[in-house]
């Protein structure tokens, strides 16, 4: 009986140092609390350890070849988000962590900080705030439910309005506006892209982009074997990453984004899927090798059904990637002046273009490839202004019908110049029109093809307002017998002569 008690006593010693063994190599992170539980119950992350200091629930890890934020949630999910915090390709020092009164501090010295603020109970950040050198983002915070709906950005006396929401899932800190010149030539491009955004589709059930937390609709195929997937839905005709032998395999978790019938009426899936831990790819798969349905009911020459068609062209030397949530690995160099059709925009970092490639160059007759280059490096070719159709819009304006496509009243000056506010619509008539808000800025009317596939009616203009505050509106331009009418991908508005009385010309505001 001693000797039974002796072995137990021993194993139970045993057990208790493999256990301590066990938890101190796990920790091999340099990590603790929360964090570190949920670490050492997964064993994904075993090669990464701690940069710089962790602010429980949050950690900057590294590798070798990757830098991510990791975070813990009060339901004890783990979040790891690459593209928040610089790579180890950018030769930053550590960056700092800090959690006060809720708040997520993340600084890279001195000069650069960002602050997160908590905004869902599943574990959502909203960024707040961001120092960059002499350039700042300050958000508004509208209400618990909305969050930030946009930013103010400053530097040097300049200011701009940025009408971005950005979520720390899909932080991008390499991607953020870094001056006021770029949140204004962005907003060139998310204005043009209006009617195209999260053209992909979006997270499901939440009308967000995808991000690493929201990656698509999960497809498990269950089945042997693997799936060709190429960067465009027309099989071999398209480009093929991995050395052109991309595949996916059909036993593992694939992330739906959407579907597209090509000209030869082909069904394909656009999917995510995991190459590595640092690694995914976003390409296209046969709809039966995922065990889908054909596309029966398919309008490409519908705004919300099918790709918009923008020429653009880059503004810098930029890259192609198939990976614009993890890795963002450069599949292409895209030299300045690059030209593109573009398909719209994944989210506010990344516009989806098309184009063709042969021997790692953009050609005309090369393999087809679709992905993505960053929102910051492109713009939209410039196209010819319409003196006439301009002649016809010059004076004051009132909305009367419709949904709000731009402000409540426009003004339009022949010197390319406008006044334009907004009412507030539960006053008496006299008091909206005392109460007016005022903006202003500059104008002009485009020719708008049909091909470019952004407005639902098919106008035969387009109208571009660019405000002194940074903003842009979009929208097609249509005329009728009682004036004229803006619209969208789904919606519009009309406007009809008005007296200076009617929009009561105040001080500009913006």
């Amino acid at each position: 009986m001693k000797k039974r008690l002796g072995l137990i006593f021993l194993a139970i010693a045993l057990m208790t140092t493999l256990l301590l063994s066990s938890t101190a190599s796990a920790n091999s992170w340099n990590l603790k609390g929360k964090l570190l539980q949920t670490m050492i119950k997964t064993h994904d992350w075993d090669d990464y350890i701690l940069l710089g200091n962790q602010a429980d629930p949050f950690a900057v890890m590294q590798a070798r070849y990757h830098h991510a934020m990791f975070f813990v949630d009060d339901l004890d999910r783990l979040h790891v988000y690459t593209t928040a915090v610089y790579q180890p390709d950018d030769k930053r020092e550590a960056p700092s962590l800090m959690v006060m009164d809720q708040d997520l501090y993340l600084s890279y010295g001195n000069n650069e900080q960002y602050v997160f603020r908590p905004w869902t109970e599943d574990g959502e950040y909203l960024l707040t705030s961001a120092m960059i050198g002499d350039f700042q983002l300050n958000g508004y915070w509208e209400d618990d439910d909305i969050g930030i709906h946009w930013y103010w950005a400053y530097q040097e006396g300049s200011t701009a309005l940025w009408p971005v929401r950005v979520r720390l899932s899909d932080f991008n800190i390499n991607l953020l506006p870094h001056s006021v010149e770029e949140v204004r030539a962005q907003n060139q491009m998310l204005a043009q892209f209006d009617s195209a955004r999260q053209c992909l589709g979006f997270a499901y059930g939440s009308g967000e982009n995808y991000s690493p937390d929201q990656p698509g609709e999960l497809l498990q195929p269950k089945k042997k074997g693997t799936s060709a997937v190429y960067s465009a839905p027309y099989g071999k005709s398209a480009w093929r990453a991995g050395k052109g032998k991309a595949a996916v395999g059909l036993n593992g978790d694939i992330w739906l984004l959407s579907q597209y019938r090509n000209e030869e009426g082909q069904s394909y899936a656009c999917i995510r899927y995991n190459v590595s831990e640092r690694t995914q790819r976003i390409g296209y798969a046969l709809n039966k090798d995922l065990g889908l349905p054909e596309i029966t009911d398919w309008h490409p020459d519908e705004p919300l059904t099918g790709f918009a068609h923008v020429d653009v062209e880059a503004t810098a030397d930029t890259w192609l990637t198939d990976d614009p949530d993890v890795s963002q690995y450069p599949q292409f160099k895209v030299p300045k002046d690059t030209q593109f059709t573009c398909m719209g925009l994944y989210n506010d970092y990344y516009a989806y273009v098309g184009a063709e490639v042969k021997n790692d160059k953009f050609v005309d007759g090369g393999a087809i490839i679709w992905g993505f280059v960053p929102v910051r490096d492109l713009k939209p070719m410039e196209q010819e202004k319409q003196p006439e159709a301009m002649d016809k819009l010059i004076g004051n304006w009132k909305v009367y019908a419709g949904g709000s496509m731009a402000d409540d009243y426009l003004v339009f000056n022949s010197d390319g110049t406008f006044t334009a506010g907004m009412w507030d619509w539960d006053l008496d008539t006299p008091e909206r029109v005392g109460n007016a808000a005022s903006a202003s800025g500059t104008w002009y009317v485009t020719k708008y093809n049909p091909f470019m596939n952004l407005y639902w009616n098919k106008p035969p203009y387009q109208l571009t307002l660019i405000y002194n505050n940074g903003r842009v509106t979009i929208r097609g331009l249509d005329f009728d017998d009682e004036g004229f009418s803006l619209t969208n991908e789904e919606g519009g508005g009309g406007y009809i002569p008005a007296t200076e009385d009617d929009v009561q010309l105040t001080e500009d505001h913006g």
